[in-house]
């Protein structure tokens, strides 16, 4: 017997019906043909995914501005190997 392969819609779709007023986790399971300890790793899961949606993270201005920023550093790094290539090259600043 092989096991059935939930999308994560489904998933979802049944945590909520469990997650409803009301509810009956036990009724639930039984209509979709699944163990409660499996609804529950389920609900688990996507509380624990809510909660990381809902948690203060940087902003789209500051994802833009360190992509700036990292961009500048490696311009100015290449810059500065282009230097020390024509310095070692013409021995510019050598005495």
């Amino acid at each position: 017997m092989s096991r059935r392969k939930w999308t994560a819609e489904e998933k979802m779709n049944i945590v909520l019906k469990g997650m409803a007023p009301g509810a009956n986790i036990s009724e639930v399971c039984r209509n979709h043909g699944i163990a409660q300890t499996l609804y529950y790793r389920w609900r688990e899961a996507f509380l624990q995914a809510g909660l990381s949606g809902l948690s203060a993270g940087p902003s789209t201005r500051e994802q833009q501005l360190e992509k700036e920023l990292e961009e500048a550093k490696k311009l100015l790094g290449d810059q500065a190997m282009q230097i020390e290539i024509l310095r070692k090259k013409t021995n510019w600043g050598r005495k």
